[in-house]
């Protein structure tokens, strides 16, 4: 099963802001983006990384869903027998996006209502998981179905299981960067070169061979997310080393702040700059 592992700034950035030119840190540096990534998404209660998997719901007239950017299939149990025997058309539903505009064009998709010329009147109402739905999920960038640009190419063939891959330029690329391959995500975790080690097989895709010249696409997210997940571990990372400091966890990653009151106020701080991103349970 292929691993979710995501970081929303990059170590080439938060180098950068520390002035940090050596790469004997450059493994816990980018752990420490890993463990603030996953405190962001504690906090919003959301996912900002994209995951390709299929959901279940209950059935309901009206579907509230979590954060959905694209639909491959909608299927749904109407006699409770654990066979999805409806596939709906992209005709037969109306995907609806958050906020206080409740519109078509927002991302992500969190509403599905039923289309007026529809020749069904619910999804499957009434029927405990009653619904199937396979596509790709996460906020993303918050603007597009697709959060992701395009860069650089393959320069070589890539194989299955194949982790140290040859690309045309690595120059906008980083450790922590999630890139697109055709359908299959990859978490960089370091560049030599043009020589970049990933991952494969992330968020749900599967780890699959390529042919050379294949568009290498990189993953976007929102820039308060992407500010916040720097501030918080350039705030981790100057504090890591520093004696008789309380000692706390973030994520699965083990650190030191500075003080009862300073550190806490600081991180306190970076997670109040994004407190908009915060996704109402439900």
């Amino acid at each position: 099963m292929a691993s979710n592992v995501n970081s929303y700034a990059t170590l080439t950035e938060l180098k950068n802001i520390l002035g940090v030119t050596s790469t004997t840190d450059d493994v816990p540096m980018r752990k420490i983006l890993e463990a603030a990534s996953r405190s962001i998404e504690s906090y919003c209660n959301r996912r900002f990384y994209s995951t390709s998997e299929t959901k279940y719901f209950n059935g309901a007239v009206t579907l509230w869903i979590s954060d959905l950017l694209s639909i491959t299939t909608l299927k749904t149990d109407e006699d409770g027998d654990a066979t999805f025997e409806n596939t709906l058309a992209t005709t037969d539903y109306i995907l609806y996006g958050g906020g206080l505009e409740d519109s078509l064009n927002l991302f992500p998709k969190t509403r599905i209502e039923i289309s007026e010329n529809s020749n069904y009147s619910s999804f499957a109402s009434g029927i405990k998981k009653g619904v199937q739905i396979a596509g790709v999920w996460g906020y993303g960038d918050g603007t597009s179905a697709t959060p992701y640009v395009t860069d650089t190419t393959t320069a070589e063939a890539i194989d299955a299981g194949e982790t140290a891959i040859d690309i045309t330029s690595a120059t906008n690329l980083s450790a922590g960067h999630t890139i697109l391959v055709e359908s299959e995500q990859m978490y960089i975790t370091s560049i030599s070169t043009n020589t970049i080690t990933v991952e494969k097989g992330v968020n749900g895709t599967i780890d699959a061979a390529h042919d050379t010249a294949k568009t290498i696409y990189y993953y976007r997210y929102p820039r308060d997310i992407m500010q916040a997940c720097i501030d918080l571990s350039v705030a981790l990372w100057q504090n890591r080393a520093r004696q008789g400091l309380q000692s706390e966890r973030l994520g699965d990653y083990g650190y030191t702040i500075a003080g009862t009151s300073l550190g806490k106020s600081m991180i306190e701080s970076v997670m109040e700059s994004i407190r908009g991103y915060k996704r109402m349970r439900f």
